[in-house]
């Protein structure tokens, strides 16, 4: 009996690490998968850096070495900029770019909503490595702007100011930020 419950435990063993062998598998090797997985983080990381871009509206999918771009922007400029972000990255074979641009109209628009100007500001302070976003509070009320919260330096205070002022439809900024200097 010891013998049977032995030889059923290593049947059951051996089709348990089968099914989870051919269950795992993947039609691609290894390397291929992780190649495809640091070109995806390569352009979402040029993608995050470039103040022009909110890299939370586009996807970035690589298989064998094409990248794919997926979403929304505002304008033609941020698409081609997207593409040529992710052309010029290592590994990169081809890149297909199926990114649509909404709203080109929106930029001749005078009018821009509170919460536009909030969520661009927030983009381009997550993009600029020196600031913690984390950290900024950002508040629009008819295109006026104020930060508030706790940044490094003064240079950083400045620079989240900038950010700010630099924005398409902002009236003005408030700069209540303080510092930890």
């Amino acid at each position: 009996m010891t013998t049977h419950r032995l030889a059923t435990a290593t049947f059951a063993f051996t089709a348990l690490l089968v099914v989870a062998v051919v269950g795992c598998s993947s039609t691609r090797p290894i390397g291929d998968q992780f190649d495809d997985k640091t070109v995806t983080a390569k352009v979402k990381s040029k993608l995050a850096a470039d103040p022009d871009i909110n890299p939370f509206n586009i996807d970035v999918d690589t298989i064998d070495g094409v990248v794919t771009l997926r979403g929304e922007v505002e304008k033609q400029k941020a698409k081609d900029e997207a593409e040529h972000h992710a052309q010029n990255t290592g590994g990169v074979k081809m890149v297909v770019n199926e990114i649509r641009v909404v709203s080109e109209a929106f930029e001749d628009d005078e009018r821009y909503s509170d919460a536009w100007i909030t969520t661009k500001i927030k983009s381009k302070l997550t993009a600029d490595p020196q600031l913690n976003p984390f950290n900024i509070d950002v508040d629009t009320e008819d295109g006026r702007v104020t930060l508030s919260g706790r940044v490094k330096d003064s240079a950083a205070r400045t620079e989240a100011h900038k950010l700010a002022e630099d924005t398409e439809g902002v009236r003005s900024v408030s700069n209540d930020l303080s510092t930890e200097e």
